[in-house]
């Protein structure tokens, strides 16, 4: 059977509903006994000591009505002496059936016996000092029966109190551990529905962004419910996507070589034309052959970085990186654009401070900096200054290209690496760029581990700075 997300959260709340329901029968259990155990006390105990207290008022009844029948002859006193006495009689019969304890019987048939004898006594109606003395006696030991009956009551009474004492403790305590371990199993069962379903959740999520940056691996779920369903789709999706940005590479790789050749051609008639022509060249004929040259070098590069960058979005980038100083790389670059810069009347600069070395590919690495060094020329006017800096960083080491340009938007900044973006500057500017350059560098340096980002103030100007992790770093990561 399929262990669905729903059949989850269905065991698992039953779970919860099924402990709850156990500790409610349970407390609805001993409430019952306690309930039970308080009847008792408070009805047949309490009763029974009622009744006996009656007992010894009826008792001094009798003993007052006796005393005045044996003084006066009156037979009215005898009466309401037999009329107690068959009251008393009655309470007897009815103490019995409150009395449980063998003992309590026992002592309550004795004051019965007495009491009877004590009856009989004055019905026979003796009146000397000897009857009188054995009746007071007799009518003592009775009281003092009806006395022990009140103290056993009253024990027991205090005994069902102290048993109505510790069942409600140990009820409550035993109600406790239960809620205690009702909310630890609902927690326990939370965490593992929760960790079943936020686990591949987080998977599928960490998925998606590697299948964002360009790496479309296969995403594994150990689940068997819908989430594995998703994750099943998403792997179907990544393959075809896979297979789409391979075919695409290799599309513009195709295109690219198919381009190489009529450039080739194009500049090679370009070189015939400028140096083994039969007839000399007008201005505007060499101004007009350089603008063709310009131009075929400028779809030469877009098409080397367009077809660079879908290789490195396929995951068919390779690099030969090695350990390198960024200036010993950078210097070479600053130098050719001294020329460019000279003839914008622009002020380049160079600073090397020390730094460790990273674990980079050289000739890639070139072109990333040509790039950047290339924009920061193309967007400075002239009187403008270009800085380009060498120099450590928490990384490991860094390169910074500052220059005097109009700046970014603030709202172009998240968007200035994306493929084919260009800024509102650039356009207004008319400087027409390709939109690829930007990218191109950031998916070099992102695939030799490094990072690029960019600080700038419109108006001002703008700072690209990329950093690569010393080689140290990279060697004890590995």
């Amino acid at each position: 059977m399929k262990l669905t997300i729903y059949r989850k959260l269905m065991i698992g709340f039953g779970l919860v509903i099924f402990l709850m329901a156990i500790a409610t029968a349970y407390v609805v259990l001993q409430l019952h006994r306690v309930t039970g155990a308080s009847r008792t006390a408070l009805t047949v105990d309490v009763q029974a000591i009622d009744v006996e207290k009656e007992m010894r008022n009826i008792l001094y009844e009798e003993e007052r009505y006796a005393d005045r029948f044996f003084l006066s002859g009156d037979t009215a006193y005898r009466n309401i002496f037999m009329d107690y006495n068959r009251l008393f009689v009655r309470n007897v019969d009815s103490l019995y059936g409150m009395l449980i304890d063998s003992r309590e019987r026992k002592t309550l048939d004795l004051a019965s016996q007495i009491h009877d004898w004590h009856f009989t006594s004055v019905v026979g109606a003796d009146p000397s000092i000897a009857a009188l003395n054995q009746r007071a006696d007799a009518m003592d030991r009775v009281r003092k029966s009806l006395d022990d009956l009140v103290a056993s009551r009253q024990r027991a009474v205090d005994a069902s109190v102290a048993s109505i004492d510790r069942a409600t403790e140990r009820s409550l305590r035993v109600a406790l551990l239960i809620a205690i371990g009702t909310l630890l199993a609902a927690i326990g069962t939370a965490l593992v529905i929760t960790g079943t379903i936020t686990r591949p959740i987080g998977t599928l999520v960490a998925g998606t962004k590697v299948i964002a940056g360009g790496s479309f691996t296969h995403i594994r779920i150990p689940s068997h419910d819908e989430l594995a369903d998703l994750a099943r789709a998403f792997n179907v999706m990544s393959k075809s996507l896979d297979e789409l940005n391979r075919f695409r590479a290799e599309m513009m790789q195709h295109i690219s070589h198919e381009l190489r050749m009529p450039l080739q051609s194009i500049l090679s008639a370009h070189y015939l034309l400028t140096r083994k022509g039969d007839a000399p060249l007008t201005d505007n004929q060499v101004k007009l052959l350089n603008g063709i040259r310009e131009n075929v070098q400028k779809i030469a590069n877009f098409s080397n970085q367009f077809l660079d960058l879908s290789k490195i979005e396929a995951g068919m980038m390779q690099y030969n990186a090695t350990p390198v100083d960024l200036a010993s790389i950078v210097k070479p670059v600053v130098d050719d654009a001294a020329l460019v810069a000279q003839g914008k009347e622009i002020a380049i600069s160079f600073v090397a401070k020390e730094s460790p070395p990273v674990c980079i590919d050289p000739d890639r690495s070139r072109e990333i900096f040509g790039n950047l060094i290339s924009n920061a020329l193309k967007y400075t006017e002239s009187g403008g200054t270009v800085a380009v800096t060498v120099g450590p960083c928490e990384f490991g080491a860094q390169v910074a290209v500052r220059d005097t340009g109009p700046g970014i938007a603030s709202q172009d900044l998240a968007r200035i690496f994306r493929k084919f973006y260009r800024t509102n500057s650039a356009v207004t500017g008319g400087r027409r760029g390709t939109g690829i350059g930007l990218a191109f560098v950031k998916a070099m340096v992102e695939g030799q581990g490094g990072r690029v980002y960019v600080n700038s103030t419109v108006g001002v100007g703008s700072t690209f700075v990329v950093e690569f992790p010393a080689h140290a770093l990279q060697m004890a990561g590995s």
